[in-house]
């Protein structure tokens, strides 16, 4: 269980008020409106992290890049999940700042995210915007990736404005041109080496401003993604797209209400556009995960399935899964799952609840039994998974469903009852899962204990230490075939089609003929920000990267499949330390190294199941 996401969602947005040194504007006098006090944004609506409240001078030199690589055809099939689409993020995959920029604030509070716009959320009169803003974790205080990047931002919108600033320090704007004749605006944001966000006003309108362009130094508008994006996804073969997509957030229903490349912001409640998505696995030659909204209906789905099958190039291959952990209370849309379940076994799918046909006042009374909520959830998984299955396999012809198009039912991993019951409902309501279904997978994290996670004692060699048990004791031991005998767990058993007979996600998936996959996984140092530079200093350890290699190779020695890391890139901080790295800048940290030599290896070397 963590909470990832969330967890970010609800860090306070203090740098956006505590930074108060405007920049300078040409030919005004007025400094960006830093004589405003910013009153702090809510945080459901503005999160970041503090900010230093004065000047810091720059990195002395920026890390090299090493090159980007081909991957080879017999690699392990290993994979990422991006990073969340926030002008926050670690790794920022677009060249221009206003794909990420946050949701359009008012004139004078581009944090209150509370601008009248339009349709696709462009401002339809004066208005601000937090185009970027780095975070500060412990440990950042001399990280590259802690101050923007100097230089000439190139600034293009349609409309004529005055382009004001406001708590944007080593920030100016420059150059501002108006071209009558085609309406379009242009000017240099000119960016300091102490520069951790800018944040942009536009006033004097006439109707807003729109199609807001702010393109890193060195692009031009004909690149859409950054060089360091292509550069960190470079090994891996599957990017995940959970957060990229906000599956924890997004009350997608119809296919008119996504995000578009037209919209004004990639980094909505809905997430991000599958045209940049397609656009990203066609020019880097990557396999996209694609995670289906949970309120998302039919048409939704065909409508995705008719875009991917015209403009996904044929070379690449989708992996469908119904939104994101679906188990997990901590998240929205399990609720809405479980309800719309309950709503359909009253409406008379009694595929739902093992042939019984249950009332609203029977599942208000069930403790246990076939009326049970959170059982009917977990079956219309299932069911929706496999419907999505159908319409995709209507779209792009039958022969494509586990070939080119490929389901994959995730499940909890700490409870293997959930991906028993739900495959076997499957067989018994669906069809097959075999030809219906691809693969199961699960999230297997190696964890430190909770009295660990909330030390403030802590070492790295205890961290390491306790890392390396979970992955010898809780972990190694259950990649492979096994299940319970008279109470004690035998490797090597195979599951029998029996009910709760805790079964390993191998054996299940071995029982019905498809894959064994890690939709997430890695080291998990927990949430909270006890021992936070222990936590760090472990992250930049060699040991941890010894850790993922160790999964890693039991994982494919065991036999399983595609296991898709969980995360590229983030911050390390009291939301976890998810990340390879936490700068997109180092992909020579201990964990992304190791990631990257399993990635550029074969296959054939990971053939021990130990």
């Amino acid at each position: 269980m963590r909470m990832k996401r969330l967890g970010l969602l609800v860090a306070a947005a203090m740098a956006v008020a505590s930074c108060g040194g405007g920049g300078s504007n040409e030919g005004t006098d007025e400094q960006g409106a830093s004589n405003l006090a910013p009153a702090p944004a809510p945080a459901s609506s503005t999160p970041a992290a503090a900010a230093p409240t004065s000047p810091v001078a720059g990195p002395a030199s920026v890390p090299v890049l090493p090159p980007v690589i081909a991957r080879r055809p017999d690699a392990p099939p290993l994979g990422v999940n991006l990073e969340a689409l926030d002008d926050w993020a670690r790794l920022q995959p677009f060249a221009d700042l206003m794909k990420t920029s946050r949701p359009w604030g008012t004139a004078d509070a581009p944090w209150d995210e509370k601008a009248v716009v339009d349709a696709q959320g462009w401002p339809t009169g004066d208005a601000s915007v937090v185009a970027v803003l780095r975070t500060f974790d412990a440990g950042d205080e001399n990280s590259a990736y802690r101050y923007l990047k100097p230089g000439v931002y190139a600034l293009s919108f349609l409309g004529k404005a005055r382009v004001t600033l406001t708590s944007s320090q080593d920030v100016e704007v420059r150059n501002y041109l108006h071209d009558p004749a085609t309406n379009r605006s242009t000017a240099d944001v000119v960016v300091g080496a102490a520069a951790t966000q800018i944040m942009l006003g536009f006033r004097e309108t006439s109707g807003g401003v729109r199609d807001v362009s702010l393109l890193r130094p060195g692009y031009t508008a004909a690149q859409t993604f950054t060089d360091e994006f292509r550069q960190a996804v470079a090994p891996f073969g599957v990017l995940r797209l959970m957060d990229y997509l906000a599956s924890n957030s997004t009350r997608l229903r119809s296919w008119q209400e996504r995000t578009t490349p037209a919209s004004a912001t990639q980094a909505g409640r809905n997430g991000g556009s599958y045209e940049y998505a397609i656009q990203m696995a066609n020019e880097l030659g990557k396999d996209l995960w694609i995670n289906v909204p949970v309120l998302a209906d039919d048409e939704y789905v065909r409508s995705l399935a008719q875009m991917l099958k015209r403009d996904l190039s044929p070379q690449r291959t989708v992996y469908l899964e119904y939104s994101n952990e679906l188990w997990n209370t901590q998240f929205p849309q399990t609720a809405d799952n479980r309800n719309a379940a309950v709503a359909e076994a009253i409406a008379g799918d009694k595929t739902l609840t093992g042939g019984t046909l249950c009332t609203q006042a029977t599942f208000d009374a069930a403790t246990g039994g076939p009326c049970n909520a959170y059982w009917a959830g977990y079956f219309r998984v299932g069911k929706r998974l496999v419907r999505i299955s159908q319409i995709f396999g209507e779209v792009f012809g039958p022969e494509a469903i586990n070939t080119r198009v490929r389901p994959v039912y995730a499940a909890q991993w700490a409870s293997s009852a959930i991906a028993e019951q739900v495959l076997k409902n499957i067989a018994t309501y669906r069809g097959k899962p075999s030809s219906l279904l691809y693969a199961v997978a699960g999230a297997p994290y190696v964890n430190l204990p909770q009295e660990m996670i909330t030390a403030t004692t802590s070492t790295p060699d205890q961290i390491h230490a306790a890392l390396q048990t979970s992955l010898d004791t809780d972990y190694a031991p259950y990649f492979t075939v096994g299940a319970f005998v008279a109470g004690s767990y035998v490797r090597g058993t195979a599951y029998n089609g029996g009910d709760f007979t805790r079964a390993t996600q191998k054996a299940i998936a071995d029982y019905y003929g498809i894959k064994s996959f890690a939709y997430e996984g890695g080291p998990d140092l927990g949430q909270s920000d006890a021992s936070a530079l222990a936590k760090r200093a472990a992250n930049l350890d060699p040991r941890m990267g010894n850790i993922v290699t160790a999964q890693l190779a039991q994982w494919y020695g065991c036999g399983n499949d595609l296991f898709v890391y969980f995360n590229l890139t983030s911050a390390w901080n009291k939301f976890g330390h998810w990340g390879l790295t936490n700068d997109a800048g180092n992909l020579n940290s201990p964990k992304y190294a190791a990631a990257r030599r399993v990635a550029e290896s074969s296959r054939s070397e990971w053939n021990t199941c130990r």
